[in-house]
């Protein structure tokens, strides 16, 4: 007889209105719900449904801002186009507001899950720490686009006809926030493939809503119905917080701004990976922008966002693997954590080749046909994108478990070196008035440098496991 068969015969013979019928029938129900939540867990760890989910939710990504560019640059033109740019790049400056908070909280609630013994829900403090970030990432949010609704009303931000739409599209990139919070809380809990399906579900309502203004909806109701879209989707990780241990109590809010204070006590690493990550990834918009030329902002906004998809296709292969890749460490298992990391970059290696192969190929008429305009990807720029998918498989591998393991130290110590590098060919830009070509290439170099100190770091932790193991054994025989 199959469990719901076995459960429906359980119901009808349990007299409803005894008291012992009334508790064995609630112990039922919670049976079969425990049943169900341990059937999704069992789904959230399965690597080739999360490798799945992740690749359709790359390919989407990049779809769906590529045929944004294609779309707005037809619209708007290509100046409020890097407008757009230019507001998404002070957004990603509020949002780094996170300071890595998401990234430590990832590995408490994670350490705390893989040491439990069966706990559906999680401890009460956590439960309070994660509704206090979530909160309070939602309250700065808000005030942010209060601050730029008012400089906009007064004239201090000028942009024309388009001030509502360009509002809106700032309100959705700062759900991103609450989004990053919820997202580490049901992870930590092995709810990566619950994640990863809102995920899919927002990217695909996000592609079609783009897609429609190819026939004719205007920019203003994109702006709008994307971001009812984020709100939708905020909610449905609300959701899946609740069934994923975490529910809001009276009280939370105190008990959780205790509890972050003393996280952010020891917060420094995690603060200065997080900013130094920041300012590497989107300084040369700001630099770029101060020279008032738009080819070059939307030339590097080309750059980054190819590059950021090549991340988001390697985070296919790293964050599947990223649950071996804890629990080997969570268990001393030094092979365990080099196959699982193995499997990541080969899974990251089909992306990286067929980017390279398409931008060095085909890079000319895909750019011209995006941007409307020919030559303002050059063929330097071309190289210097397909050298940069090298170097970020690597840092992106290793970044991804480093921060899994809690090795936040060795990851900041490494990025402020390179953000070290790159202030320094700024300057060099600005004394000698380097092209753009010439700078980007400047900076592949310096990011591929910090990338090789990312892959020492992952080497040390490997060696240090093995060394461990090793000493254990000495001390077995003896």
């Amino acid at each position: 007889m199959t469990a719901h068969g076995d459960d429906a015969l359980v119901r009808k013979e349990i007299p409803a209105t005894t008291q012992g019928g009334m508790k064995l029938r609630a112990t039922v129900d919670a049976d079969r719900r425990g049943r169900a939540m341990s059937r999704l867990k069992r789904l959230s760890s399965g690597s080739l449904v999360l490798v799945a989910l992740k690749g359709v939710n790359s390919a989407l990504t990049a779809i769906t801002n590529f045929v944004l560019a294609y779309v707005l640059v037809r619209s708007i033109g290509l100046e409020s186009y890097a407008v757009i740019a230019g507001l998404l790049a002070i957004a990603a400056l509020v949002v780094q507001s996170d300071l890595g908070i998401t990234g430590l909280t990832f590995f408490k609630l994670r350490s705390h899950y893989l040491g439990e013994s069966g706990a559906r829900a999680a401890s009460r403090d956590d439960q309070d720490l994660v509704a206090t970030i979530v909160t309070l990432y939602i309250a700065i949010g808000l005030v942010a686009i209060l601050l730029l609704g008012l400089a906009l009303a007064a004239g201090i931000v000028r942009v024309g006809l388009y001030a509502i739409p360009y509002l809106l599209i700032f309100a959705g990139a700062f759900c991103a926030l609450p989004r990053m919070a919820l997202r580490v809380a049901i992870n930590a809990r092995d709810g990566f493939v619950s994640t990863e399906a809102v995920d899919l579900m927002r990217r695909l309502a996000t592609l079609v809503v783009t897609l429609a203004m190819l026939l004719g909806l205007s920019f203003t109701s994109y702006s709008a119905v994307s971001l009812s879209i984020w709100i939708v989707a905020i909610g449905a990780l609300l959701w899946l917080a609740g069934r994923h241990g975490f529910a809001p109590r009276r009280g939370a809010l105190r008990n959780g701004f205790r509890l972050l204070r003393a996280e952010i006590r020891g917060v420094g690493a995690t603060v200065l990976l997080s900013l130094a990550d920041f300012f590497i990834g989107v300084f040369p918009y700001y630099l770029l922008a101060a020279s008032r030329d738009a080819a070059a902002v939307v030339t590097f906004d080309m750059f980054y966002k190819v590059t950021r998809f090549a991340v988001m296709s390697y985070l296919i292969g790293a964050e599947s693997v990223l649950p071996q890749q804890t629990r080997a460490m969570h268990h001393a298992d030094a092979a365990g954590l080099t196959r699982a990391t193995v499997k990541g970059v080969m899974i990251g290696v089909l992306p990286m080749v067929s980017g390279i192969v398409a931008v060095a190929v085909f890079g000319e008429q895909i750019f011209g046909v995006i941007l409307n305009h020919a030559g303002i990807v050059s063929p330097v720029m071309r190289i210097a994108i397909c050298v940069m998918f090298v170097f970020m498989l690597v840092q992106t591998t290793c970044q991804i478990v480093l921060i899994g393991i809690g090795k936040f130290e060795a990851l900041a110590r490494r990025s402020c070196l390179t953000l070290t590098g790159m202030m320094g060919i700024s300057v060099l830009m600005l004394l000698f008035g380097w092209t753009t070509d010439t700078f980007i290439v400047a900076y592949v170099i310096v990011y591929g440098l910090g990338s090789l100190l990312y892959a020492q770091a992952l080497y040390s932790v490997i060696r240090s496991l093995r060394e461990r193991k090793a000493d254990a054994g000495v001390r077995d025989t003896s």
